[in-house]
């Protein structure tokens, strides 16, 4: 009787042990996580990488759920949604969120960086943290720093130089100091929203464009504007967030989930750093496979560029002028 009772009482224990998997898998918390990219680029690629960190690291417990290719809206719809707590994590340009706060502004300076590990060594150091925990603004805290690479010129007909550049007609993105830069090579910038571009060059609404060449291809941008001036006038780090609403939640159900998330956002970070140096090979390979013209300048037509685009600093508080000699001196 003792062993048939135990034989009945082993489903029922097995059947208990299942019930509370179960209940430990289930979510306690939903992050609603928004991208403007598509599925394949290296921000969506890291943002899913994220999520299953996430998910692995709390037990399931919090659960990231990413919403690409702008299903949530774009950057400034975004913005407005991180703000009132519509959502919950996102990527996004210090282009668009200068706008909002210009002391962001001097991480993103025509020609501030010498090449990309310039640039790490001042975001992955006092400089960049110190920025990462400035969102409050936006009612956010910042997670980590993602890359988007160089930015240069590209055009529907042949641009060699600067003085090629004169009355052409260039988007931009939807930020009054971009376009101050570029109007500073004698273009005209026309701020329009990303998912316009090519329709605007393709019916010849705009002369060209800038941008890095991984979005340059994924937008089908070398298909309407096939010469590409690589003079990488321009870094733009990004920047993921979290909102500040979701950070309390995530505290609710265990304070030590909030350092779990930034410690896998750091690491998504450094993994989309590998992901976006293999699309800027494969973007490059690509613009080759299509017969795009690339036209790097010599030494003296970055001179010109440099030297039109140089900032004046006459306006700049002696903290941010500070703050801008540090950036140059970091690491030579």
């Amino acid at each position: 009787m003792r062993r048939i009772l135990l034989l009945c009482l082993i489903p029922l224990a097995f059947l208990a042990g299942c019930a509370k998997s179960k209940q430990n898998s289930t979510p306690q918390v939903i992050l609603r996580y928004a991208d403007n990219q598509p599925q394949d680029h290296p921000a969506t690629k890291a943002a899913r990488y994220f999520a299953q960190l996430v998910k692995e690291r709390t037990e399931g417990k919090v659960d990231v759920q990413v919403y690409a290719e702008g299903e949530l809206g774009n950057e400034a719809n975004v913005l407005e949604q991180i703000r009132f707590g519509g959502v919950d994590i996102s990527r996004f340009s210090l282009g668009t969120l200068s706008a909002s706060d210009p002391q962001l502004g001097i991480l993103m300076l025509p020609y501030l960086y010498r090449d990309a590990d310039h640039m790490w060594n001042v975001l992955d150091g006092e400089i960049g943290e110190r920025f990462l925990s400035g969102f409050s603004v936006f009612n956010a805290v910042g997670l980590c720093w993602f890359d988007a690479g160089a930015r240069s010129f590209y055009t529907r007909n042949p641009v060699n130089t600067m003085a090629d550049l004169q009355g052409l007609r260039i988007r931009v993105m939807e930020n009054a100091r971009i376009a101050s830069f570029v109007s500073t090579t004698g273009a005209i910038p026309v701020q329009l929203p990303y998912s316009d571009v090519y329709a605007s060059l393709r019916m010849m609404n705009v002369d060209g464009a800038e941008n890095n060449m991984p979005s340059y291809v994924a937008m089908r941008h070398l298909e309407v504007a096939p010469y590409f001036l690589k003079n990488e006038y321009l870094r733009i780090p990004e920047v993921l967030v979290m909102a500040t609403s979701a950070e309390r939640r995530v505290t609710e159900v265990d304070p030590a989930f909030v350092d779990i998330i930034r410690e896998c956002a750091k690491e998504a970070g450094l993994y989309e750093r590998q992901q976006w140096t293999i699309a800027e090979q494969n973007a490059l390979s690509a613009m080759q496979d299509a017969g795009c013209v690339i036209t790097v300048p010599d030494a003296t037509e970055m001179a010109a560029f440099k030297a039109a685009m140089q900032i004046d600093t006459a306006s700049f508080s002696d903290e941010e002028r500070n703050l801008l000699k540090r950036i140059q001196q970091e690491g030579t």
